[in-house]
């Protein structure tokens, strides 16, 4: 008896003892080349981890099925926000039981500090464009060192009560601050360590789901969950982030064990997954719907390009099922629109069809029959581009023109891909990926908004524009200013630039339009503050640096006035609407934001051709899977949500 006692009790602890060893759950994952730090608001691959996973913020993304992206802006640190009437004060209550990782409880004086912190002019990197700061009333003034950081439009008038001040109406703030630019830091960490340690992981303090335990930049992160998080989180223990290059295979690591998830990231691996029954059985895609892919024209001077016909014609001219079908092998949804058709503003947007007689009829009828009159055509491609070759071929059958593929180093290219102009290249196209950086109004047109920027005008406005930017570039250096003769010239083109900007606000019907327009400091008032500090500077240094900018400030003036003269009657229309669609609720957004894209679309200056999708095998008993859907995706985020059985 003493024996059968003495064996269950052994068993006991044998169980006891394997079920502790089995207890820590553990999921290892891939991640982009490196990860070359943990601070949030850098634009860079961390912020994707930032956002939700070591941080949050007073907002942060949900699963939502049915939502753009499949996800939603929830309340995360906030409990409740109050809108102010016209949508510039945002006041948030935060809830009282947040904590970092250390212990100590989450204010709003540390969102206060943090953001004073982020628009210090000592810290330059910081990218305001990139997140909530862009719109707080003197975000760019403080970033620039125009205004003390005391000035900045952000308040804690209590422990848990955060006030924003806007420099023009959003109400859709809220989605700003889901932003890994907006998430908090913790002050004495930061101030202790010092700003290139603070985050490193012997010192790191945070306040999301997972903090790092170990960091190595081109090899991996490992992420322990944070005992004093308080809010929901799944079961895993430790994820094992590990970096891989852009084009390296995952399939065969997640086949050994060494991952728990794994892209698919080209055709060759695609083929593999599906001739393997057991990887077929754990494969899942999802359409990138908050990108579009297609092509772009170059971004230069080029008359013969202006011509709407042309456009169109090499736009109908692509067959986008049978490229999705053959040399994108299923990979991609064809797509003659920026948004799926499924999508609550695709369904309202018309696409552009495959049309080859159409297309031959309207290059004939811009006097070009068969291409012929038309200047030599350049497709500009970085690397292995196979859908470029197939895009060529059908502008050869179906329109009887021969574009030349000419390849460019990558930083090259890109840098082309999304400047402002391209003068150095001839005329022809460019591959274009374009996303939603993040979920708010302002980035439903997907970087679309770059034609009426850059593209929907007349070929010699858009060269005096690109002359007189060069222009202003140049005056960073320029010497002269000392005298009151240099300064005779510029006095008397500012009052005839006051006297027309007068004029050009009068004749604008759009109200929000003319709002920004006429926003303080305006022309006027900025060319009169330094001509003032001229006459009181004591130094010709400090005369020429006076001098230097009032030419800027005019070159800048002129340039706004050249754009809104010169522009097209779509580039005027696009704009009324971005501008009532962003400073809208975001129900009405949604509504408008269709209307815009149409005619953004309808100009063919940039051409949609398919979705991409995101593809991945993933471990069966692994569930909570978010895909990232935004720039820089796909990836996996908002890990908190992971479980594994």
């Amino acid at each position: 008896m003493k024996k059968i006692w003495l064996l269950m009790i052994v068993c006991l602890l044998l169980v006891s003892f394997t079920t502790g060893l089995q207890a820590e759950k553990v999921v290892k994952l891939p991640y982009f080349r490196e990860i070359p730090s943990l601070v949030p608001y850098y634009w860079q691959a961390q912020h994707i981890l930032a956002q939700g996973t070591i941080f949050e913020g007073l907002y942060g993304y949900a699963p939502d099925p049915s939502g753009l992206g499949q996800v939603k802006v929830v309340p995360v640190i906030a409990e409740k926000a109050t809108v102010s009437p016209d949508g510039r004060e945002w006041t948030i209550t935060l809830r009282k039981d947040k904590k970092w990782s250390n212990g100590d409880p989450i204010t709003a004086y540390d969102f206060e500090w943090t953001y004073k912190y982020m628009c210090d002019p000592a810290i330059p990197e910081v990218p305001l464009w990139a997140n909530h700061l862009q719109h707080v009333y003197n975000g760019w003034t403080a970033k620039a060192g125009g205004c003390s950081l005391d000035e900045l439009g952000v308040k804690a008038t209590g422990k848990y009560t955060l006030v924003f001040k806007l420099a023009y109406p959003r109400f859709d703030f809220n989605c700003s601050l889901v932003t890994a630019g907006a998430v908090p830091l913790h002050r004495a960490t930061v101030e202790k360590w010092g700003q290139n340690e603070w985050w490193k992981p012997e010192h790191f303090v945070g306040n999301g789901p997972y903090i790092p335990a170990s960091w190595s930049p081109n090899k991996e992160t490992v992420l322990v969950k944070n005992k004093n998080y308080v809010g929901t989180c799944g079961n895993v223990d430790k994820i094992i982030i590990k970096n891989y290059a852009d084009d390296a295979n995952e399939i065969i690591p997640f086949q050994t064990g060494e991952l728990d998830f794994a892209w698919v990231r080209n055709i060759a691996d695609y083929a593999f997954v599906k001739k393997q029954s057991k990887l077929k059985r754990l494969y899942n895609e999802t359409p990138m719907d908050l990108f579009w892919s297609g092509y772009q024209m170059t971004r230069g001077f080029n008359e013969i390009m202006d011509n709407v016909k042309v456009r169109q014609a090499f736009a109908m001219a692509i067959d986008r099922d049978l490229l999705c079908k053959t040399v994108l092998n299923g990979r991609a949804i064809a797509s003659g629109s920026y948004w799926s058709k499924n999508d609550v503003i695709g369904k309202k947007m018309k696409e552009i069809k495959f049309s080859p007689g159409t297309a031959k009829r309207l290059l004939a009828e811009a006097g070009y029959p068969n291409g012929k009159g038309l200047p030599k055509l350049k497709f500009y491609i970085t690397g292995n581009m196979p859908e470029v070759e197939f895009i060529v071929q059908q502008w050869k059958k179906n329109l009887g023109i021969d574009v030349k593929i000419e390849i460019l180093e990558s930083g090259v290219y890109w840098n082309y891909v999304w400047a402002s102009w391209t003068p150095n290249l001839d005329p022809g196209f460019t591959r274009i990926n374009c996303p939603m950086n993040s979920f708010e109004i302002s980035t439903l047109d997907k970087n679309t908004y770059h034609v009426p920027l850059f593209y929907d005008y007349p070929a010699k406005v858009r060269k005096q524009d690109y002359d007189w930017e060069e222009e202003r570039k140049a005056f960073l250096t320029k010497e002269g200013g000392t005298k009151d003769s240099d300064w005779a010239t510029l006095v008397d083109m500012a009052a005839k630039l006051a006297k027309t900007n007068k004029e050009m606000v009068a004749k604008e019907p759009n109200k929000k339009w003319v709002e920004e327009m006429t926003r303080k400091p305006i022309f006027e008032d900025q060319f009169k503050e330094v001509y003032d500090n001229y006459k009181k500077a004591k130094t010709d240094k400090e005369k020429t640096d006076q001098w230097r900018l009032a030419n800027r400030i005019i070159l800048n003036e002129q340039r706004t006035q050249l754009e809104y003269n010169g522009m097209n009657e779509t580039n005027k229309q696009a704009r009324r609407l971005r501008y009532d669609m962003t400073y809208s609720q975001f129900d009405k957004a949604i509504e408008i934001a269709p209307k815009e894209m149409q005619i953004i679309q309808d100009t063919y200056f940039m051409v949609p051709l398919y979705n991409e999708k995101a593809q991945y095998v993933a471990n069966s008993k692994l569930s909570g899977i978010m895909i990232y859907k935004f720039s820089w995706g796909p990836a996996i985020f908002n890990l908190k949500y992971l479980n594994l059985k």
